[in-house]
This record gives structure tokens, C-alpha cells and sequence, in this order.
């Protein structure tokens, strides 16, 4: 009897402390559809959840959608179901701002100031020649009669277009 007593209690604890567990979700739901702003200083830094990016600063995103959510170690040490994942925030020029997350940080909105080179001078951007050109010279008139005679012997032109080429050509003396 007494070691029936002992099981029931440590399985009645071992209950509480997994529904305690799972009730305790921090700020943030999993499956809430709150959204948070999360802004860089300077702006336009790529954010990236668990290294897939999500966007560019400043951001508004649902955490839902970024991270996972999953059983943590939270307070007391007792099982925590809440978002983690890893946040980073990357700029070129400035060194990456990396940090672990759960569902506590997600909960409020984000600022970040990244430190950044001031000397740092983006890449230029490659300079697209436009394609090359021939220069065709005209033809002297007398080539330009052999090439419409070499036409029309060939039979690429008519008799009549014959006419109508070879006089265009005289027409230009």
C-alpha cells in the first residue's frame, strides 16, 4: 500500500509539474497572431529567423511565423512551451547582431543598434558597357550595283525590285 501511495504521488507531480509547464507560454502564445516591429539602427538590415530571411528593417512580422515553438527550460526549471529560435540582424559594413530568442524577447517590440564601419564604402556596382558597335562604311555606289546584279542573278530579287534597288542607287549620285 505504501508503495502505491509513493507512485500515485510522484505520477501526480510529475502531472502538475508538466501542466504547469505547459501553461506557463510567457508573453506570447504559440499560434497568436500578434505582430512585433523590430527596427536597426542604421536601417535596411536584412533580418533573418533561424537564418532564413524574413525581411528588411524596420519589420513587422508575426514571431509565428518565424520561429518554432517548442518545451524549454523555463523558470524553476520547469518545461516552458514558447518560441526560440536564433535572431540575426545583418548589414554590410557592420558586424552581425546574433541573439537567441524565446517568446519573452518576441513579446514586445525590437530595436537594435548595429555597429557599423564608418569608413565602410559599399562595393561599386559593375559597370555594364553597352554592346559594341560596328561602324559599317557605306558602300561605294558601283559595290552596292554589284551586290543588287549578284542579287537578282541568284534570283533573291525580282526583275522589278531589280529596277526599283538599281535606280535608288543611281538616284544618289
Amino acid at each position: 500500500m505504501q508503495t502505491y501511495r509513493i507512485s500515485a504521488a510522484i505520477t501526480g507531480m510529475a502531472w502538475m509539474l508538466t501542466l504547469s509547464g505547459c501553461s506557463s507560454l510567457g508573453n506570447l502564445a504559440p499560434g497568436s497572431h500578434q505582430t512585433i516591429t523590430l527596427q536597426s539602427d542604421p536601417p535596411g538590415a536584412s533580418v533573418l529567423a533561424d537564418g532564413a530571411e524574413i525581411g528588411i528593417s524596420p519589420l513587422t512580422f508575426n514571431p509565428a511565423d518565424a520561429f518554432r515553438a517548442g518545451f524549454t527550460g523555463g523558470r524553476d526549471g520547469l518545461l516552458a512551451y514558447r518560441y526560440v529560435g536564433k535572431l540575426t540582424v545583418r548589414k554590410p559594413g557592420c558586424t552581425d547582431y546574433v541573439t537567441e530568442v524565446d517568446d519573452n524577447i518576441l513579446s514586445k517590440d525590437i530595436d537594435i543598434k548595429l555597429e557599423c564601419d564608418p569608413d565602410y564604402q559599399p562595393p561599386a556596382a559593375p559597370v555594364v558597357s553597352a554592346p559594341e558597335t560596328r561602324q559599317v562604311m557605306p558602300a561605294s555606289a558601283e559595290e552596292r550595283l554589284q551586290k543588287i546584279n549578284d542579287l537578282h542573278k541568284k534570283g533573291l530579287v525580282s526583275d522589278d525590285e531589280y529596277r526599283q534597288l538599281r535606280q535608288r542607287v543611281l538616284d544618289t549620285l
